[in-house]
């Protein structure tokens, strides 16, 4: 008879029947670290050898870990905490880029088990759809990372750190070279604005003049303005929030809180806007109903504004924030910088914030325009 297994241990149960069991390490945990141990109960011997046999051969390979988790399941655990830490709108973003970009592609994979072949694949493709790709991989990382923390994954085995990240998307950027007016094609494009709709015009010549964003106009109260002082506080933007609603949270930096100087016919003409608007509303360039008009609005404005004088050549809302930088190149960069919420980089360093004299110059030199 040949010789049995000692790891194979005979057992008798209190019915007096016979089992064979074994009990073995077979390797450390992929994800913990720790060492894992298998084990099996059988009716007879040979059915318990040859279970112990193929543990041992296979060892940790084909091991079902206890935490292991899907990148679905990590990203429902991590979001409701990183929700908590950024502004609603980036939440909002994060949530959409989720479920359009990366829960198709690795929603249902096993977050401890993503080859960098896959990954690859997921950078290359992203690369060729977005200009902006690397927020998309980015925010893999930061789920990858939360996994890692909570042992669900190891941390070396991040595919982000595994691949060659494109360099450059090949998708395209807009030409914004010319997304700008001249003096002369913006006074064209107010006075067409002006005989069209009085709302859109003052709008415009609202960018036009200051520099803001369009979403902080169109967060503007009319408690914002300072008639007197001939100022405009910035201090709020409208936002798209949680579930595609729209919300007013502070602006896209510190840079962004600022007192923004307006022109004489500025102010002339918000007087006679206000005047003209039969609805009295807290909110500058409001809706129906005392509410914040949609973001989409002031596109849609401009469009109807194009399609009534075709000879006008179109730029973007943006163009008129960029019109106000260009329009005032020749003036102190540190005061159109402070006066415009610049938040860049080499700017912040370089330069201090404006005085009154810096905002003063700025707006002596766009009245000088006559816009």
């Amino acid at each position: 008879m040949p010789k049995r297994d000692k790891n194979i241990k005979e057992i008798t149960l209190k019915s007096g029947a016979k089992r064979y069991k074994y009990n073995t390490y077979i390797g450390l945990d992929p994800v913990t670290g720790e060492r894992v141990f298998a084990n099996g109960t059988y009716d007879n011997y040979n059915d318990a050898k040859d279970a112990y046999d193929k543990v041992r051969l296979e060892g940790t390979r084909h091991y079902s870990k206890p935490k292991q988790k899907t990148v679905d399941d990590v990203y429902k655990i991590w979001f409701p905490i990183y929700k908590n830490e950024v502004k609603e709108s980036t939440a909002n973003k994060t949530q959409i880029n989720y479920r359009v970009h990366i829960k198709p592609w690795f929603g249902s994979d096993y977050i401890d088990q993503i080859s960098s072949e896959k990954f690859q694949a997921f950078a290359n493709k992203k690369a060729e759809e977005l200009v902006k790709f690397r927020e998309i991989i980015n925010r893999f990382d930061q789920i990858y990372k939360y996994a890692a923390a909570m042992r669900y994954c190891r941390r070396e085995d991040n595919p982000v750190n595994m691949i060659i990240i494109p360099k450059k998307t090949t998708r395209k950027r807009r030409d914004i070279k010319t997304n700008f007016y001249t003096l002369e094609e913006l006074k064209e494009f107010l006075a067409a604005a002006q005989k069209y709709n009085f709302k859109y015009y003052t709008y415009f010549l609202l960018l036009a003049t200051t520099g803001l964003r369009k979403s902080e106009a169109l967060a503007l109260l009319w408690s914002d303005i300072d008639f007197n002082k001939r100022t405009v506080s910035v201090t709020k933007t409208l936002s798209i929030g949680m579930n595609n609603t729209q919300i007013v949270q502070s602006p896209k930096s510190a840079d962004s809180k600022r007192t923004a100087v307006l022109t004489s016919h500025m102010i002339e003409v918000l007087h006679e806007y206000h005047k003209k608007d039969k609805l009295i509303c807290p909110i500058v360039f409001h809706g129906s109903g005392n509410k914040y008009v949609a973001i989409s609005k002031p596109d849609r404005w401009l469009k109807n504004i194009y399609k009534q004088n075709p000879s006008l050549r179109p730029i973007t809302v943006y163009g008129f924030r960029h019109t106000y930088a260009t329009l005032n190149k020749s003036q102190s960069i540190k005061d159109v910088q402070a006066v415009m919420g610049h938040s860049d980089e080499f700017m912040t360093k370089h330069y201090t914030h404006s005085t009154e004299s810096g905002r003063e110059r700025v707006r002596e030199f766009m009245d000088s325009l006559n816009l």
